[in-house]
C-alpha cells in the first residue's frame, strides 16, 4: 500500500527484510496495477515484483525466487454466503466480480474467463479501495483478493462489513519476480538463501498483520 510517499504492508516489510539480508539495496516506486508492474519488469524499468504467483507465462519473462509466504485467494462480499462446489456456479448465477488487473488467481478462474459469456461478469480495477467500494455500493457482488491482505485492509480502509465467502479460489506460494536483465545467478542464490534463513522472521512479519484481524478466518454467517 501507498500513503503520502510512504510504502507499507506485509509484502513491503518482507521485501525489505529479505533484500537487506541478501545484501542488496532496493527502493520502491508506485505503479498503478499488477499488470503495469509486469509490463515494466519485462521492459527492464523495474527489477523486482513481490507477492507474485508463479505461472509458466510469467516464468518466460522473469526469474522466480523460492516462495517466501503462502496466500489464499478468497471472495469478499455483501451478497450470498451459500457454499458452492466450484467458482463457475457463481458465474452461472450471474454474480459480478472485481479484481486487480494483471494478478494471477489460478487456473480455475483463468479457465472461466476463457468462456466468452462470463467475461462481462468480471471487472478489473487497479485501486483496492475502489474495488471494496464497488462491493459496498452493490455495483459488484464479489471482490477477489488475498485473504490476509483483504481482511487487513478492509479494516484499515473502513470496509468492515465485507464478509469472507467460504470458497477458496486459489491456495499457493508467492515469490519475488526478478528481472532477467538485472539479477545474476549468484544474486538469486543469495535471495533464496536469505528467504530460507529468515523463515521465522517472515512468519513474524506475517503474524503482525494477521493479528490485526478482528474476525476469525473460519467463516460464520455473522462475519
Amino acid at each position: 500500500m501507498y500513503d503520502n510517499e510512504r510504502f507499507y504492508g506485509m509484502d513491503i516489510d518482507a521485501t525489505q527484510a529479505v533484500f537487506n539480508k541478501a545484501g542488496l539495496c532496493i527502493s520502491f516506486i508506485r505503479l498503478p496495477s499488477s499488470a503495469r508492474g509486469i509490463t515494466e519488469l519485462e521492459r527492464g524499468f523495474i527489477d523486482i515484483l513481490p507477492s507474485a504467483s508463479y505461472s509458466e507465462q510469467r516464468a518466460a519473462i522473469a526469474y522466480f525466487s523460492t516462495q517466501y509466504r503462502r496466500e489464499k485467494m478468497r471472495l469478499f462480499t455483501l451478497s450470498t454466503m451459500d457454499e458452492v462446489d466450484d467458482l463457475s456456479e457463481l458465474f452461472i448465477q450471474g454474480y459480478l466480480f472485481t479484481a486487480n488487473p494483471g494478478a494471477y488467481y489460478g487456473e480455475e478462474l483463468a479457465n472461466i474467463l476463457r468462456i466468452e459469456r462470463f467475461k462481462d461478469n468480471y471487472f478489473e480495477v487497479a485501486s483496492l479501495s475502489q474495488r471494496m467500494e464497488l462491493v459496498r455500493r452493490g455495483r459488484v457482488d464479489f471482490l477477489i483478493e488475498d485473504e490476509a491482505s483483504g481482511i487487513y485492509y478492509k479494516q484499515q480502509l473502513g470496509y468492515e462489513t465485507l464478509r469472507l465467502h467460504p470458497y477458496i479460489i486459489h491456495d499457493n506460494g508467492v515469490h519475488f519476480m526478478l528481472s532477467k536483465g538485472a539479477f545474476s545467478v549468484e544474486q538469486i542464490a543469495k535471495i533464496n538463501k536469505a528467504i530460507g534463513a529468515m523463515s521465522e522472521q517472515l512468519k513474524v512479519i506475517e503474524h503482525k498483520y494477521l493479528t490485526q484481524r478482528t474476525e476469525q478466518l473460519t467463516q460464520s454467517p455473522h462475519f
